[in-house]
C-alpha cells in the first residue's frame, strides 16, 4: 500500500505531490498496475506484460515496448483525449502558454492520486480510464520539466506542436531505461495536438476545482525548478567557486567527499534563473519575495538571525569543514541561502494548503512535499558542515550540532 497515501488518510505528514509519485503498488479496476513496469515486483506478478520489439522507425525501432499497456490505452484513448481537450480549451481558450500546457499534463498525471484522496479509501482500485490518463501524461512530464527549466533560464520557446515534438526528439523522451513508448507516431502527434491546441473532440464534463488544482500543482513544479536552479548555483560556488578555496576539511573522509563532489559539478558556472520567468499565477508580493531570494538580495531583516548565528559559529574552532576566509561575506552567503530555502518552502506549502482545501481535506496534518516539486537541497548539507549546525524545523540554524572533529587532513 502506498505509504504516502496511507499517511494522507491517517493525517500524518503528506502532500498531493508525494502521493502522485508513490503509486507503484496500486492497480486499476482492470487489474493493471498504474505504474506498469515501474510498479513493484509483487504487484506485477501474474499480470500480463506482452513485451515486443517496437516496429516504428527511428530511435525506438527494435527496442522493447509494452504491447499490453498499449492495448489498454487504446480502449480508453478517446475518452482521455476528450478530457484533455476540454481541459485545454477551458484553461486557455484559443491560445495557451506553456504554463497552461504543464497544468494540462499534471491534470492527467494527478488523477489517480486525486481520485484516491477524494475516495478516502486506499483499497479501492483506480478506474482504468484514470490510470490511462496518468500513463499518457507520465510520458510527457519529463519533457515538460525540461521545457520549463529552459524557460526559467530565459529561453523563448514557441507554443506549438512542432516545438514540443522537436524537444521530445532532442531529449529522447520516447525511450525509457527499460522500454520505449509503445504509441504509434500518429497517436503521439494527435495527443500533442490535443494537449497543446485543444483538438476538436466534443467537450466532456470536468469535476469542479479540477482546473485550479492542476494550476496549483503546475506552479509547485515550476517553483521546484527555480529552487533547483538556485540551489545548483550555490553548490557550484561551494565545490568549484571561490568559496571552495577557503574550505578546510577536518578529516580524510571529508577531503575525499569534496573531491568526489567535483565530478558531479560542471566546470563552468551554471546560468542563473531569470526572475522575470517566475510563474505568471503568483501574486505580486510572492513574486517579489521569490525574485529577491533568487537574486540573494532579500530584506536584511529577514537575514539577521541566520547572519548573526553563522558569524558566531564560523569563529569557533574544530568545525567539520573550517572556513579560512573572511567570515562576514560567507555568513551572508549562508543566510541568503537559508532565507531562499524558507521562502520557496513557504510558497510551496501555501499551494499545498490550497490543494487540500480544494480536495475538502481539512483535517490538520503536517506537510511533506514530494521531491518532484521540492527537490532536496544539495548545498544545504555542505553549509551545515561548515557552520557546524543543522537547520531546525523552522528553517533557521536552530538544529543540533553537526559534531566536532579533530583535524587529520
Amino acid at each position: 500500500m502506498s505509504k504516502s497515501l496511507m499517511d494522507a488518510l491517517g493525517a500524518e505528514a503528506w502532500s498531493v505531490s508525494a502521493v502522485m509519485f508513490d503509486l507503484n503498488d496500486m492497480l486499476d479496476d482492470e487489474g493493471r498496475p498504474i505504474s506498469e513496469r515501474r510498479a513493484d515486483a509483487v504487484v506485477r506478478a501474474g499480470i500480463e506484460m506482452d513485451m515486443r520489439p517496437c516496429p516504428y522507425a527511428g530511435i525506438r525501432q527494435g527496442k522493447w515496448m509494452n504491447a499490453s499497456a498499449l492495448m489498454q490505452l487504446s480502449r480508453h484513448y478517446d475518452m482521455v483525449m476528450g478530457e484533455m481537450g476540454t481541459f485545454r480549451r477551458q484553461a486557455a481558450g484559443a491560445t495557451a502558454t506553456w504554463d497552461d500546457i504543464l497544468a494540462g499534463v499534471l491534470d492527467q498525471l494527478a488523477r489517480p492520486a486525486i481520485h484516491l484522496l477524494q475516495q478516502r479509501d486506499a483499497r479501492r482500485p483506480v478506474p482504468a480510464r484514470v490510470a490511462v490518463g496518468h500513463k499518457l501524461a507520465a510520458g510527457f512530464f519529463g519533457v515538460m520539466r525540461t521545457l520549463h527549466e529552459r524557460i526559467a533560464l530565459g529561453a523563448d520557446l514557441p507554443v506549438s506542436v512542432e516545438a514540443f515534438l522537436d524537444l521530445v526528439e532532442q531529449t529522447n523522451a520516447l525511450v525509457g531505461p527499460a522500454e520505449v513508448c509503445a504509441g504509434s507516431p500518429p497517436m503521439i502527434r494527435n495527443t500533442c495536438i490535443t494537449l497543446i491546441e485543444g483538438g476538436d473532440r466534443p467537450a466532456v464534463a470536468l469535476e469542479a476545482n479540477r482546473l485550479e488544482m492542476a494550476r496549483c500543482l503546475a506552479m509547485q513544479v515550476q517553483l521546484g525548478i527555480f529552487w533547483a536552479l538556485y540551489d545548483r548555483s550555490h553548490v557550484w560556488e561551494l565545490i568549484r567557486g571561490e568559496t571552495r578555496q577557503q574550505l578546510r576539511p577536518s578529516n580524510v573522509f571529508l577531503v575525499r567527499k569534496l573531491e568526489r563532489a567535483v565530478d558531479d559539478v560542471p566546470v563552468a558556472a551554471p546560468p542563473q534563473p531569470d526572475v522575470h520567468r517566475l510563474p505568471a499565477g503568483l501574486d505580486a508580493a510572492s513574486r517579489q519575495r521569490l525574485a529577491d531570494a533568487l537574486r540573494d538580495t532579500a530584506d536584511p531583516q529577514a537575514l539577521a538571525e541566520d547572519l548573526q548565528t553563522a558569524e558566531q559559529l564560523l569563529g569557533q574552532p574544530g568545525s567539520a569543514i573550517a572556513y579560512a576566509g573572511t567570515a562576514a561575506p560567507f555568513a551572508l552567503q549562508v543566510a541568503s541561502y537559508l532565507n531562499a530555502h524558507r521562502i520557496f518552502t513557504d510558497e510551496l506549502c501555501r499551494l499545498e494548503r490550497r490543494l487540500r482545501a480544494l480536495l475538502g481535506l481539512t483535517t490538520p496534518a503536517p506537510i511533506r512535499l514530494g521531491r518532484t516539486v521540492s527537490p532536496l537541497p544539495q548545498a544545504l548539507p555542505w553549509y551545515e558542515l561548515v557552520v557546524g549546525r543543522r537547520i531546525g524545523e523552522s528553517g533557521y540554524l536552530t538544529g543540533s550540532s553537526v559534531g566536532m572533529r579533530s583535524r587529520s587532513a
